[in-house]
């Protein structure tokens, strides 16, 4: 497990200078932490869909979330691309961080990917000892995510439109697809005061979704919205670093 061996290395950095521990940290932070892709990709599918289509647009968030999109309707297009985009801020920086945060060292940056990696790998599997495997992989990311998921919600709220946001999340995350995300993407589409969720097409038919958010339908503009949104979330986040360093060298 990689986890032990950054621990040992880490305790090794300690022994020579705090100055190698930083150094661990920063090269850990660069080589784990999505967020610069996460707002780049998202500002290139707002790019796309104001120059050159949703089809292009759509071929952009493909590729970022693996799968096909199987609607080139701009609308649709904004509003899974404003989705994932949500989601991978938190499970590619936030949750991470927090993490980072409370454990020594780079460990809890390498212990939340690894986790979530096991929980999306195992879940779906259902025979034998592999769906006991797949059942403890998603309790425990469950587990280790259930903080980290209501600090990234809470922070979308401080940034944007905070009594939406609490109002989404409290009376929408419960019922969407995975409830535990539903929190995030409620919270988020809440402070932008947009609406995501909604029946989409995916893998040949309609998969009914219920909405998430406040007032219209998600569209081009609220992409940019978004990643100013992403933008300040982060800039909560470094104060918070800000502060806990302060009160850990009082």
């Amino acid at each position: 497990m990689i986890v032990l061996p950054v621990a040992l290395l880490t305790v090794v950095a300690a022994r020579i200078h705090p100055v190698v521990v930083w150094l661990l940290d920063v090269a850990v932070l660069y080589a784990t932490l999505a967020f610069l892709p996460t707002v780049r990709t998202l500002a290139a599918i707002e790019k796309a869909l104001r120059e050159e289509g949703a089809a292009e647009a759509a071929n952009v968030l493909a590729q970022w979330q693996g799968e096909a999109v199987e609607s080139d309707d701009a609308n649709d297009v904004a509003r899974l691309a404003a989705e994932h985009a949500l989601r991978e801020a938190h499970y590619g920086t936030f949750g991470p961080l927090f993490w980072f945060l409370l454990l020594p060292g780079p460990v809890g940056l390498v212990l939340y990917p690894l986790a979530l990696r096991a929980a999306r790998m195992w879940e779906p599997l259902a025979d034998g000892d592999a769906r006991d495997f797949g059942w403890f992989a998603a309790r425990a990311f469950q587990v280790i995510d259930w903080i980290p998921q209501r600090l990234s919600a809470f922070a979308f709220a401080v940034v944007g439109n905070f009594e939406d946001a609490l109002y989404c999340w409290r009376m929408q995350s419960a019922a969407w697809l995975r409830p535990e995300e539903g929190i995030v993407l409620a919270s988020g589409a809440g402070a932008l005061g947009v609406r995501l969720g909604d029946p989409v097409r995916a893998r040949g038919s309609v998969l009914v979704r219920p909405a998430l958010g406040t007032g219209e339908v998600a569209r081009e503009d609220a992409l940019a919205s978004l990643e100013g949104l992403l933008w300040r979330a982060l800039v909560l986040w470094l104060l918070v670093f800000a502060l806990a360093a302060a009160l850990h060298g009082a």
